[in-house]
């Protein structure tokens, strides 16, 4: 009965490294086309969205969490380094916002019988906290104020 040899996978060849600049990744293949004239508050909200800003991800708490932060918008990601400044459009600052982790606390009293039991308390956090650095649109500050107070 011939025995096959154990592979320990990760002490194995797993591709040659590559050296990449940080940036938008993503293909443009599906290109819709606009057939019709688009309202002017819709142009001004995409410029909008696509207008550089300064942020900074902080750095990961524990060794586990990625040292690059990868969000996408409509097929394109960009992969955003922890822990220095770096400039990425508005619509990813956008899902940073957005990207949010809610932990429930549930008070527990006895005296209030049943209605005691289901009362839970939602506190909802950043899944990456980041930090706005330079924003040279005025009404930044208010977008993401506004962006990051929505619950979802």
């Amino acid at each position: 009965m011939a025995t096959r040899k154990q592979i320990d996978a990760d002490s194995q060849f797993l591709g040659a490294e590559e050296i990449r600049t940080v940036g938008e990744i993503g293909g443009h293949a599906g290109i819709d086309v606009v057939d019709k004239p688009m309202p002017k508050k819709a142009i001004d909200m995409e410029a909008f969205m696509n207008e550089r800003v300064t942020i900074m991800v902080n750095p990961p708490n524990n060794a586990d969490e990625p040292l690059l932060v990868q969000v996408g918008v409509n097929g394109v990601n960009q992969f955003i380094p922890r822990g220095e400044p770096v400039q990425v459009k508005r619509k990813y600052v956008e899902v940073l916002a957005r990207s949010k982790r809610t932990d429930f606390a549930q008070t527990l009293d006895e005296r209030l019988g049943e209605q005691g039991f289901n009362k839970l308390r939602s506190m909802h956090s950043l899944r990456f906290p980041f930090s706005v650095m330079s924003d040279p649109n005025p009404n930044g500050g208010a977008w993401l104020t506004g962006v990051l107070a929505e619950a979802r």
